[in-house]
């Protein structure tokens, strides 16, 4: 398997010291065009997903008519919510805290895993599961012994949490012991009528550097694709927080865009200047080294799989 190297420069796009990234970035500041450009990166992700077979608009109202009633019961009072977490993510003004992000991340995750394998004609679902084997596929063999119980930190609507259930079931059997963890409530408000069987053990309202959860309690901690939308310093609490959960010997893996992707280097300006007005911490994210972030935070053994063209899977031992 692959061992962690050391990071790739981020992409042109994305550095605010290269040409192009300093371009995007005086575009971005100019606040009529950056709502322009907010609308047209949603119109254009729905219009796309809507061609490929998703449901977005229909799907949204049922799963809002049902999550809306939970969102007391899925709040936790003491959690506080960091002030990053309150940026524009995703084309929404409230980013992840209000009820239309929350009703449309089932939708935006199939959607993701389509643009992967953009010249394959798959059904969303099933692009969803190739993606998702991947990921495990590449956690795998860091993995020493069973896995009882996992933790799936920035779960959203729980689309990788419940992909993460079923692949230890299958592996383990029965009797494992899957959470979830985010800080919008509304979005677990959504994770739960999802999951209407229960099968994920509790869904927690908590912010990933600071979960409130025992120490030593779990054996695997997955985080899919949320480091790169985490300004540098909390991720780095965020893998602190992860090793005091984790039992020694127990394993994190971290998903997320590929700095050394083709595809991702060599995105299209156009594209990247919508991508980077709806990720405000990605420079963050593809300048920090992260295999060396998860030694400083006390893992080892640290190894990095491309699992598809445009995302790596980050794994180390507690």
């Amino acid at each position: 398997m692959a061992q962690a190297q050391s990071a790739a420069p981020p992409p042109n796009w994305v550095a605010s010291r290269h040409p192009l990234g300093w371009l995007i970035d005086r575009l971005l500041a100019i606040e009529p065009l950056r709502q322009l450009l907010f609308l047209q990166a949603r119109q254009l992700i729905i219009r796309t997903a809507e061609r490929r077979g998703i449901a977005w608009r229909a799907r949204r109202e049922e799963l809002l008519q049902q999550a809306e009633p939970l969102l007391a019961s899925s709040t936790a009072a003491a959690t506080a919510t960091p002030p990053y977490y309150r940026a524009r993510f995703h084309a929404y003004q409230q980013g992840n805290l209000c009820w239309q992000a929350a009703g449309e991340a089932e939708q935006a995750t199939d959607a993701m895993a389509l643009r992967v394998w953009p010249g394959e004609t798959l059904e969303p679902q099933d692009a969803q599961r190739r993606l998702r084997d991947a990921i495990f596929a590449a956690i795998e063999p860091s993995l020493s012994g069973p896995v009882r119980s996992a933790l799936d930190i920035g779960c959203s609507v729980g689309v990788g949490t419940m992909a993460l259930k079923d692949w230890l079931e299958r592996r383990e059997g029965t009797g494992v012991a899957v959470d979830g963890l985010d800080l919008s409530p509304q979005m677990l408000s959504v994770a739960r009528v999802r999951d209407p069987e229960g099968r994920i053990r509790r869904w927690h309202h908590a912010a990933a550097e600071a979960t409130g959860l025992p120490a030593a309690s779990v054996e695997l901690i997955t985080l899919q694709f949320v480091c790169h939308e985490l300004p540098a310093e909390a991720t780095r609490a965020v893998l602190k927080e992860a090793a005091r959960l984790l039992r020694p010997g127990g394993v994190v893996a971290l998903v997320d865009q590929d700095p050394d992707s083709d595809v991702i280097r060599r995105l299209p300006a156009p594209i990247a200047t919508l991508l980077k007005s709806t990720e405000p911490y990605l420079e963050d994210y593809f300048g920090l080294d992260l295999p060396v972030a998860l030694e400083q935070a006390g893992f080892r053994d640290v190894r990095r799989e491309a699992c598809d063209p445009r995302h790596r899977v980050l794994v180390a031992v507690r």
